[in-house]
């Protein structure tokens, strides 16, 4: 239950007991007599017994009681709280009483009805004394004298037929709750059925972090309470919970941004709930029902049915499923902690494994727009663990429908809160990609495609290594396997330069079979890359020179290789592309030293490397002796 429900709870607790013990004190008085004149003269004592009582401000227009018709009437009661403010206002209150069993102290009321019930309640710190506590106080039985006897009360018994509440107005420190009408009836045989219609209510909460404050709102069309046949149902029509912290979108000028932002959220549900059982110390029942759907976001919750179980501080879940668009995901048991202020309890949650199939679109408009094309099935299982500040993936296995792909993996995100610190760290134990899945998978994101050609080249890809995310960086790395060799890698994608960086390094890597130039073979290299991702430089650069090429450079030292069968070691490697056109340059020494063996060359698209044409060259070295230095010239 939330802070924001038990203070109303709590408010309405109170003004319960309050207005029934106005009543029960007034009727007590005057009840005696019916004739309206003498009614008055004993209401002006009971409404001065009471001020006694409370030692504030209370006033009563008038109580009409008729013992014919077993009716009893209030009207305008008002009282002030000690600081002389307004505390509560009843427009009107009246009742049909079964007097008879009163005087046996069994109140058995046929209806009642309370019209433009208003209060205003203050506790504005946890440690401060509510406005409202010395009627509390008030009301609290006398204790027994020592040595006093003790004798047996008759406890007073409670039963209602009918209850039609309307137009009640509650505010509580910067939290308000209203409602137009509840309607209550019981049946012969006991069972209850309730309605409340437009129940509304408004607080501000407080980002710890940055002190922003967000302002919510909720309103409940209707929700329905039904007891029959020992069952208990509780069904929740056109709930509308809006937030808004006063700030320009988390996506304003972000367009790459999931539109999900918690300062403006737009939900629209309905849910029926079924209950098993419930008391002071437990609660169990079903979850049949919940649609949600975040408007502002696009996340949709179509369904989710969960059978739960509430004892302490705990709350055990089963056969639970969520359901999306195109999502279902299901797991046979969680456990819930609550948090608690009190107990320094933090939320934690655990799952049994978790189970289902999903496409990713269904989460690309709220979270990651580059998604949004993204309508490959997959199917995934992990179990899952966490609290408000983290989460830990055990077991995951993510894979297509053909297994053509699958990963398997560990890892947890942490730091939750805070953007800025959040941490997401995988161990990915397998990755395989066979066939045609690669591109696939690359299709289904709408950037532009380089050397699609050359990873069907390279066949089935085999990764194994770790992905880290902070803010604005990612970092993958590990070994891959390919069927043109093995290499290890790293790699930085870094949003807040745009650009890719990252190192290979290779011992058998085929380099002629992976670029379809065969005057290349076996190569041995360790290598340095840096291409330009940032889309207003390379929009800019394609408009000048066009072209099909990334747009960055590389630096390369090649231990060994072997062009058109002659074998070379130790070759320095220089490649820059500006998109339209790469220029490369190699350079290695001769055995003698005498000379530095030079090739240059060019290419303008890497799916005609055939084309590509190297042009040799010698640097001779010169030694001349002038002034203790060697010069060095080319010829």
């Amino acid at each position: 239950m939330t802070p924001v429900l038990k203070h109303l709870l709590r408010a309405a607790k109170t003004l319960a007991i309050a207005v029934a013990a106005f009543v029960f004190l007034v009727v007590a008085v005057v009840g005696l007599l019916n004739m309206p004149s003498v009614q008055d003269r004993f209401l002006a004592y009971a409404t001065k017994l009471l001020q006694e009582k409370l030692q504030t401000k209370v006033e009563i227009d008038s109580v009409r009681i008729g013992f014919f018709r077993d009716d009893v009437r209030l009207y305008n009661l008002r009282v002030d709280d000690r600081e002389h403010r307004p505390m509560l206002w009843l427009e009107q209150m009246n009742a049909e009483i079964d007097m008879w069993h009163l005087l046996q102290k069994e109140v058995r009321l046929k209806e009642v009805g309370v019209k433009g019930l208003h209060a205003q309640l203050y506790k504005p710190h946890p440690d401060s004394t509510a406005n409202y506590q010395f009627v509390l106080d008030a009301l609290k039985p006398t204790k027994k004298k020592e040595g006093e006897e003790r004798k047996e009360k008759k406890k007073l018994s409670f039963d209602l037929n009918t209850l039609h509440i309307e137009d009640v107005d509650v505010a509580y420190n910067n939290r308000h709750f209203a409602f137009s009408n509840i309607n209550l009836q019981k049946s012969w045989g006991g069972d209850i059925y309730a309605e409340m219609h437009n129940a509304e209510t408004a607080w501000v909460h407080v980002k710890k972090r940055k002190g922003v404050k967000v302002d919510n709102h909720l309103l409940i069309g209707r929700v329905v309470y039904q007891e029959e046949d020992g069952k208990r149902k509780v069904t929740v029509d056109s709930l509308h919970w809006t937030t808004n912290n006063h700030l320009p979108h988390k996506r304003t000028h972000k367009p790459k941004r999931g539109w999900f932002d918690d300062g403006h959220v737009n939900v629209v549900a309905r849910m029926a709930v079924s209950l098993h059982h419930a008391d002071k110390d437990s609660i169990c029942g079903t979850l049949e029902e919940c649609d949600a759907n975040d408007k502002a976001s696009g996340l949709h919750i179509t369904g989710l049915n969960l059978k739960f179980k509430k004892i302490a501080e705990n709350v055990h879940v089963s056969n639970a499923t969520i359901r999306m668009a195109h999502t279902t995901l299901k797991f046979d048991k969680g456990l819930l902690r609550l948090p608690s202020k009190k107990h320094q309890r933090a939320l934690h949650f655990t799952t049994s494994n978790i189970t289902g199939t999903t496409l990713l679109a269904d989460i690309a408009h709220p979270f990651a727009s580059v998604l949004k094309n993204f309508k490959l099935p997959l199917i995934i299982s992990t179990k899952m663990q966490g609290t408000d500040k983290g989460l830990t993936f055990r077991n995951v296995s993510v894979r297509t429908a053909d297994n053509l792909f699958h990963v398997k993996a560990d890892g947890g995100v942490d730091e939750l809160k805070d953007k800025y610190k959040l941490k997401v760290h995988f161990n990915i134990h397998e990755c395989v990609a066979q066939g045609d899945v690669k591109a696939r998978i690359i299709n289904q994101f709408s950037v532009k495609k380089f050397m699609m050609k050359q990873v069907q080249t390279l066949g089935t890809l085999r990764y194994k290594g770790t992905l880290n995310v902070r803010h604005k960086r990612v970092e993958v790395g590990g070994n891959m396997g390919t069927d043109c060799g093995h290499m290890h890698f790293s790699l930085l994608v870094n949003a807040l330069d745009k650009y890719l960086t990252g190192n290979v390094l290779t011992n058998d890597f085929l380099l002629g079979k992976a670029m379809d130039h065969p005057d290349w073979g076996k190569i041995a290299c360790k290598a340095a890359f840096r291409i330009d991702i940032s889309k207003v430089r390379t929009a800019a650069m394609r408009r000048q020179k066009g072209g099909k090429l990334p747009i960055g450079e590389v630096d390369a030292l090649v231990y060994e290789t072997k062009y058109k069968g002659i074998k070379m070691t130790n070759i320095f490697a220089n490649i820059v592309s500006d998109g339209a056109l790469a220029e490369g340059f190699l350079k290695t020494e001769g055995k003698l030293k005498l000379a530095d063996i030079l090739c240059s060359f060019s290419f303008t698209d890497t799916n005609e490397m055939k084309k590509m044409e190297i042009k040799p060259s010698l640097r001779f070295h010169l030694f001349h002796r002038n002034k203790d230095h060697n010069k060095v010239a080319k010829l």
